[in-house]
Formats: C-alpha cells, sequence, structure tokens
C-alpha cells in the first residue's frame, strides 16, 4: 500500500476520489462484480471509441465470461487520479499510465506482475520462455520491466501506445540548396554538411531547429551509445565520454557550426512552426505532427535519426496498461485481466487500431499488416515503425521528471557558452545521484 501519515490529506484524497469518480460507480447499480473488469483510459474520442469497441469485442468471445467496462478520466493529473483511487483502496482492474509512472506505482508495490501468466500462456502454447515478450517494440515491453531492489525482473503489463522521434525534411528547401530531396542524411556528419548548404542566416533560413529538453536529446545520447544508468540503477553514468561526445555534438550544431536556428532558446521560433514556415529544414519530431504538417502543405519526407557511433536510434514516448493489486479479486479474473490486454496489444487488434488511428503498433507482428488508404503517410509511418525497433526506453527511475527539471538548465547553460558540456554534465549527474538515485 502507499503510505501516508497525513490524516488530512488522505480525507481530502477520498473526498476528490468520490468526487471525480463517484458518479461512475452509482450509475451501476449495485457496483461492478467478480465478472467485471474495469479498465481506466485516458484516450482522444476517437481512440476512446476505438476502444470501447475493442473492448467490447473482446466481452463477446465466445466462452468468456467477463466483461469490460471503460471509464474516461483526463490525461492532464492522470497521476494524482490513481494515488487517490489507490489510498482509498479502490483502483480500477487495468489502468492506461504514462510509462515514466510504472516504476512509482511497481516501487509502492501496487501493481500485479505477470510473468507468471507469461509462463502459462507460453506453456500452453508451446513457446520458449521469453518468447511473448519478443513480440513487442523491445523499446515500449522494456518500459515495464522493472528490477527490484534484489535486482529481480518483474513484469508489469503491456503498452498500448509507443511513439519517438524521426528526422523530418522539408524537400523544397533541399532542392534549393542542390541536394537530392529523396536522399536524406544518413550519418551525423552527412547531416551537419547538409545543414551548411541549407543555411542562410541573412534569409532567416537554417538547417536545423533544436529542442532543448531530455527527451529530445536521447537521440543523440542514443546514438552516441551513451548509457544513462549503472546496471544495478544506482548511478547515472550520462557524464561518460559517450554522453560528453552527444552534447557537444549538439553544442556545435548550434555554436560551431550556427546551422540552427535557436529554436531551442526561451522566445525562439518552436520547431514546428518553423518547420511549417520553412525557417527550419530539418527537425527532429515524432508521428504526431504528419496530419498537421501535411495540412500546411508543407512538401517534407521522414528519415532514420541519422546515426552516430552507436547507429541510430531514438526517444521513446507512450503509455502500459497495468493490472492493480487487489487481494480480494480472484486469481481467474487476473488472467482474465492478463487475458484482455494481450487481446488489446494482440497483432490482428493492433494493426487495426495503428491503420484506424494512424500510430505504431506496439506489436511488431502487426507490422506486416499495417494500412492506411493514404499509401505517402503509410510509407513515413513505416519509417517510424522501422525506427522504433532501435529505440531505447525512458531510464527507469522513480521520478523521471526530476532528471528534465535537473538536465534541461545545465544543458541550456552549455548550448549558451556559459559552461562546458563536461562541466553541465557533470554537475547534472552529481545532482541525479544525489536527489534522485539516492533512496
Amino acid at each position: 500500500m502507499i503510505r501516508n501519515s497525513n490524516i488530512l490529506t488522505l480525507a481530502v484524497g477520498l473526498l476528490l476520489f468520490f468526487f471525480l469518480f463517484g458518479s461512475f460507480f452509482c450509475s451501476k447499480p449495485g457496483g461492478l462484480g467478480d465478472k467485471d473488469i474495469l479498465v481506466w483510459v485516458s484516450y482522444g474520442p476517437d481512440e476512446y471509441k476505438l476502444f470501447e469497441k475493442i473492448a467490447k469485442n473482446w466481452s463477446e468471445l465466445k466462452g468468456n465470461d467477463y466483461k469490460v467496462h471503460v471509464a474516461l478520466i483526463p490525461w492532464m493529473g492522470q497521476e494524482s487520479k490513481y494515488r487517490t483511487a489507490l489510498i482509498a483502496g479502490a483502483p480500477p482492474d487495468i489502468g492506461r499510465v504514462d510509462t515514466p509512472f510504472v516504476p512509482e506505482l511497481a516501487h509502492n508495490n501496487v501493481l500485479t506482475d505477470i510473468k507468471q501468466y507469461l509462463t502459462a500462456e507460453e506453456t500452453e502454447k508451446k513457446m520458449n520462455t521469453g518468447e511473448i515478450l519478443l513480440e513487442y517494440v523491445k523499446a515500449a515491453i522494456d518500459s515495464c520491466v522493472i528490477k527490484d531492489k534484489n535486482g529481480v525482473e518483474h513484469v508489469y503489463g503491456f503498452p498500448d501506445q509507443t511513439n519517438g522521434a524521426c528526422l523530418f525534411y522539408n524537400k523544397d528547401s533541399f532542392k534549393a540548396a542542390g541536394l537530392d530531396p529523396e536522399k536524406p542524411p544518413k550519418t551525423w556528419d552527412e547531416f551537419i554538411e547538409y545543414a551548411k548548404k541549407l543555411t542562410k542566416p541573412d534569409e532567416g533560413l537554417y538547417g536545423f531547429g533544436m529542442d532543448n529538453s531530455l527527451w529530445w536529446s536521447f537521440p543523440f545520447f542514443n546514438t552516441f551509445g551513451t548509457k544513462f544508468l549503472s546496471d544495478d540503477g544506482a548511478k547515472c553514468l550520462l557524464d561518460s565520454k559517450e554522453g560528453v561526445a552527444a552534447l557537444q555534438m549538439k553544442v556545435d550544431i548550434y555554436k560551431k557550426y550556427a546551422v540552427e536556428g535557436g529554436a531551442w532558446k526561451s522566445g525562439g521560433q518552436n520547431t514546428e512552426t518553423g518547420f511549417i514556415n520553412g525557417r527550419y529544414a530539418m527537425i527532429l519530431m515524432g508521428p504526431w505532427n504528419l496530419s498537421r504538417f501535411k495540412a500546411a502543405r508543407v512538401n517534407f519526407g521522414v528519415a532514420l535519426v541519422p546515426e552516430g557511433p552507436a547507429g541510430t536510434s531514438t526517444n521513446v514516448g507512450g503509455t502500459n496498461m497495468v493490472i492493480f493489486r487487489n487481494e480480494r479479486r480472484p486469481a481467474a479474473k487476473l488472467r482474465a485481466c492478463y487475458d484482455f490486454l494481450r487481446y488489446v496489444t494482440s497483432p490482428d487488434v493492433q494493426a487495426e487500431w495503428a491503420s484506424t488511428l494512424r500510430q505504431i503498433p506496439v506489436n511488431l507482428k502487426a507490422y506486416d499488416k499495417f494500412r492506411i488508404d493514404d499509401k505517402e503517410e503509410e510509407q513515413k509511418l513505416k519509417i517510424f515503425m522501422e525506427q522504433m525497433k532501435t529505440a531505447q526506453a525512458r531510464p527507469k527511475v522513480l521520478k523521471y521528471a526530476q532528471l528534465e527539471t535537473i538536465i534541461n538548465p545545465e544543458m541550456e547553460s552549455a548550448l549558451s557558452g556559459n559552461i562546458t558540456v563536461e562541466k553541465a554534465l557533470g554537475n547534472a549527474v552529481e545532482r541525479i545521484n544525489r536527489e534522485v538515485l539516492a533512496h
């Protein structure tokens, strides 16, 4: 259980819980029974509609005794809502949570380890141990795998959505600079050479627009082979030679080569706007902006993140579906929750989900089944799908937001030339070890 010695906080939390969610339970006389599975989600309208259909389809499968009920909660502030429900002893059976929230929930021992169900399914289907997990995008499923203090790995649910960044480039800008619009840069060295040709500061044109946050910096760190944490998770290793080289690349792009237009600065033109109006010829961006850029009539292409010493890689965003612990829940119901999540993330369902919503499937077996009517957009999404094969999960720490709070100002100081890259990362690592990892 989550411990909280402040009685007033507990009382307020209980009142907030019943205010926010009491109407859901009251709308079902007698509450939910042992054959009902309650799932909290925070999807947008189109996603929610499709998820309800998927839940209904599973509930109506032949021989299935369970029915899934879907409740919509807001995305903003969802972590507080889950904490409040846990304090009240009334969490949902299944919840959709942001990936960085999983380590905290695991640490507080409120999640169900699904390894026993994985083993049972593998035995039933005569599969090899660990074979099921290989079906999923590695970086996405890795965010569900958490080690305890003894180094034992636990699996807490399945990813339901995943995304990351690729290189977006303006084909018209490439043509104007004498570059082949069908041959984007494959390495960071090529990227710099391209960016030099694309940069015309007198005209307000730059080869690159760059975000500064840690999440947007992972493509740099990952392609340079930077290891963020030690194997036991006790120390931050970001100030390694690989980490220094990666951040130095970011700094050089702005200061040494002067091909970045200041998108990272406070008050600078952000990457999306700058890409739309032609200020930035290249940016790192996620799949959620494909439709927006197309609607803005930008003639653009999508390519893999340029290769560094460790090859191409990217950052990872997304959400996971977890099963909350409840000692009163029958064993058969826990298995039903697992079976529902396997259904949601199965190849056929993921193909329908990703094709309908234009997203990246979390199940690799769905890749070949992915189809949309816009073949140009389909090809761009398939580049994202290819990129996700080399993506790396974010560091699994109790408070991921603290990493951003600590690292971002240090990187900004390095980009501004106020301190060296080595000093910036050294400062960040010292604080991370002391404030985030010392627990």
